[in-house]
């Protein structure tokens, strides 16, 4: 996480915002396409950085 004031996603947040499933989401992060940061309450989190990658995956 480079900047401390950066927005993080929730899985749920992410799908919502890409029209995903959270199961897609999970899939790309198990086979490696897109990986999420776990905070410390052991929930996945993503960054702006995720939501470009996931838009050059769909494209």
């Amino acid at each position: 996480m480079g900047n401390a004031k950066e927005h993080l996603f929730s899985v749920g947040e992410l799908a919502r915002k890409a029209s995903v499933t959270v199961r897609t989401l999970q899939y790309y992060d198990k086979i490696g396409l897109l990986k999420s940061m776990i905070n410390e309450g052991g929930r996945r989190m993503y960054t702006q950085d995720d939501i470009l990658k996931l838009q050059q995956i769909f494209s």
